[in-house]
């Protein structure tokens, strides 16, 4: 069976989805994504009832909906399953046509994933891994799984069930009257995880009721709020979402006008310089000032060296005299740190710019330079940064550590995605301009 955007075997063991290849994405390795499990396993969205696999007759009603009836014991089961290409999700319902009234039945859906190898950048976890989401009596859970751990987690009441990589998940969202519970286990050194999704529910007029909405494809902002906003939680934009989410439609936007997302990056790092502008002005006049009232700052120490509350005391009055503040220089560094955090999810996480080129070497920008050209142009351009930047009451090993500091960033960008370093890039070359305008300015003015 097959659409447009993928192509899926149905099995009769649960009537579910046993291998789903995506026809539009492919892996690192060029080989198209599938959701696929070992044979010995239950498929994904398939159906055990009362820990029985449910072996289904199925028949096509048209070619997007199937049905399925199957015979358990006194029990009649009925499931349906009605596909949507366009969002890559299956409406499911499942009946109990007879049986036995007052007994519990129990319904299990299970969905698998393939574990990946998690990729660690320098500070934060980067680039595949799986990981399962969860929203329990309302509130989030979301866990990466570990290859060398084993793991075995269960919640009471998840209205929400997903699991998957960074890019693309299998998942369901509950519509049932009776709240299922969930497990997730995983064993360590196995390629496979899995989740439950458990309905306990007690026949009443021979009749259990059970209706979900499947998702299995690539986790793409667009197609999951189209599908339902509560997909969109899957997306792992972290306490900076409220920035990630606008900063993807700009994103987005911009590569509609340019078709390039790398210059898209590019045009977003303008933006984002020029709304910061007036702050970075004010910084580097807040650097010039307190560079200016050095040798008065230094006069005060050696004068109250006896006295630090006395030395405290006239070094305030002389920055509110002189109006200098010795943060001033710090706001902007602040201020980029959340659109700092906000660009690295979205780069990293948003499938948008999974595997899109830029120019050249970068084939990308969701992956590490591979000839890490933009990691050590970016250590070299802030270490030319550094030494056009005003020196503020450093002392000399403050002064000897901070050359160390362009080293280290260097090794940051080594494996952050590619993206990521040409936004650092790029913004690195408006901040050496800045303050070569803002120099010369300065002497100008001096003149």
């Amino acid at each position: 069976m097959e659409f447009d955007n993928y192509r899926f075997r149905l099995s009769s063991k649960g009537m579910g989805l046993s291998i789903v290849e995506l026809r539009s994405y492919s892996d690192r390795e060029n080989q198209n994504i599938v959701f696929e499990n070992p044979e010995s396993k239950i498929a994904n969205f398939a159906t055990s009832f009362n820990s029985e696999v449910v072996d289904f007759q199925m028949s096509q009603i048209s070619d997007k909906e199937y049905v399925g009836v199957a015979q358990v014991g006194t029990q009649q089961i009925q499931k349906k399953l009605l596909f949507d290409p366009s969002n890559y999700s299956v409406s499911v319902s499942i009946k109990t046509l007879s049986g036995n009234p007052g007994i519990q039945d129990v319904l299990v859906t299970e969905l698998a994933s393939k574990v990946l190898k998690i990729e660690s950048s320098f500070l934060t976890p980067a680039y595949e891994g799986t990981e399962y989401f969860v929203i329990d009596e309302g509130s989030e859970a979301r866990e990466r799984v570990d290859i060398s751990s084993s793991l075995d987690i269960s919640f009471k009441q998840s209205t929400f069930s997903s699991i998957g990589s960074l890019y693309f998940a299998v998942g369901l969202k509950d519509q049932s009257s009776v709240i299922p519970s969930s497990q997730f286990s995983f064993k360590a050194g196995d390629e496979m995880a899995y989740m439950k999704v458990i309905h306990k529910a007690s026949t009443e007029q021979n009749k259990t009721n059970i209706q979900y909405t499947g998702f299995f494809g690539p986790k793409k902002f667009d197609i999951l709020k189209t599908l339902d906003p509560e997909f969109t939680q899957m997306i792992n934009f972290g306490i900076f979402g409220i920035l990630s989410k606008p900063i993807l439609s700009l994103l987005k936007w911009l590569h509609g006008l340019l078709s390039n997302w790398g210059l898209a990056i590019i045009c977003l790092t303008i933006i984002i310089r020029m709304f910061l502008l007036p702050i970075n002005i004010s910084s580097l006049k807040a650097m010039k000032k307190m560079q200016k009232i050095q040798p008065q700052l230094k006069a005060l120490k050696e004068k109250y060296k006896e006295d630090p509350q006395r030395m405290n005391q006239e070094t305030m009055a002389l920055m509110r005299r002189e109006k200098a503040n010795p943060l001033g220089g710090c706001l902007p560094m602040f201020l980029q740190i959340p659109v700092f955090f906000a660009l690295y999810s979205v780069i990293s996480q948003s499938v948008e710019l999974y595997k899109q080129p830029f120019v050249f070497w970068i084939q990308d920008l969701s992956y590490k330079d591979p000839f890490f050209v933009l990691p050590v142009s970016v250590g070299i351009l802030y270490f030319v940064q550094m030494s056009l930047t005003p020196q503020t009451g450093m002392d000399p090993a403050q002064a000897k550590m901070m050359k160390f500091v362009p080293l280290l960033f260097c090794f940051f960008m080594i494996t952050v995605p590619s993206g990521l370093a040409l936004y650092f890039f790029i913004n690195t070359v408006f901040g050496i301009g800045q303050q070569f305008v803002f120099q010369r300015e300065r002497r100008k003015a001096s003149a």
